[in-house]
């Protein structure tokens, strides 16, 4: 309430801003309890891993890429994309993105929890801390449990850790489809599937904008590369958890660190007490 009153004294306007900083203020001080900066600088650290590694990443998906490709070429699929708004498409990759964000979060608590209780295979201390400061401790023997900042932390940092791999991914089908579709699919045939009849300006089909900028793809390629891409990053999401092959390329990885991490905190906290 502070800074709207310093700059506008007391008036109407500074006493409407005021809620809307008190809760910007109080997130912030909630970000920084829970470490939000490590995180997210840690969090730019993979990503530019993960960016390099993005070839790599395509090429270990090229199986379930294929079954998405089947799914760009249905024209009920074509005509929905092109009686779709671009504001309506973002509510429904906002939705899609909320769906697999809650998956994530439940899988990863899962995961979380079942390190804890031994019930995962990365459970010998000794191993898990080899290549670290801590090497050569004794394992504790007794894990105290997370409190509810480090399981938000824990959480937040292997939702962060998979979200990235899930964009990246999802960015990369972009441009495949937004590509294929631009060889693959003349004119008139995306005329034909979209069933356009008119456009705003010029003849169908109709020109593509991407944030206001026009470019030179049909404006139905990109709805139509967008959905499918989004679509294949919520398969890629679910995949990556449940599937045996994809759990052992993307998400084991991650459970891997967490456990290392967990690992370290409970020599960690036992070295104290002693």
């Amino acid at each position: 309430m502070v800074m709207p009153i310093t700059v506008s004294g007391w008036t109407a306007e500074a006493a409407a801003e005021a809620p809307a900083f008190i809760a910007i203020t109080l997130l912030a001080i909630w970000l920084t309890y829970l470490g939000f900066g490590a995180i997210a600088a840690w969090a730019f650290r993979f990503a530019w891993v993960q960016l390099g590694a993005l070839g790599t990443l395509m090429s270990r998906a090229l199986p379930l890429l294929m079954l998405t490709v089947v799914v760009y070429f249905t024209g009920e699929l074509w005509q929905l994309a092109a009686r779709m708004t671009r504001q309506r498409l973002w509510e429904v990759i906002g939705f899609l993105a909320l769906v697999a964000l809650a998956f994530m979060v439940t899988t990863i608590r899962d995961e979380v929890r079942a390190l804890r209780e031994d019930r995962a295979e990365q459970t010998d201390t000794a191993q898990l801390l080899a290549d670290t400061p801590l090497s050569g401790h004794p394992d504790p023997g007794v894990r105290l449990p997370l409190s509810r900042g480090e399981q938000v932390n824990v959480v937040a940092v292997m939702v962060v850790s998979q979200a990235i791999q899930v964009v990246f991914f999802t960015a990369g089908l972009f441009l495949f489809y937004l590509a294929l579709g631009t060889i693959a699919i003349p004119d008139e045939v995306a005329v034909l599937w979209s069933a356009e009849e008119y456009c705003a300006v010029g003849e169908p089909p109709c020109a593509g904008t991407w944030f206001g900028v026009h470019v030179p793809v049909p404006q139905t390629v990109v709805h139509m590369s967008l959905l499918v891409g989004v679509l294949s990053g919520l398969y890629f999401t679910v995949s990556t958890s449940v599937d045996p092959l994809y759990r052992q390329r993307f998400f084991d990885p991650l459970i891997a660190d967490v456990a290392v991490s967990l690992a370290g905190r409970d020599v960690y906290l036992a070295l104290e007490r002693t």
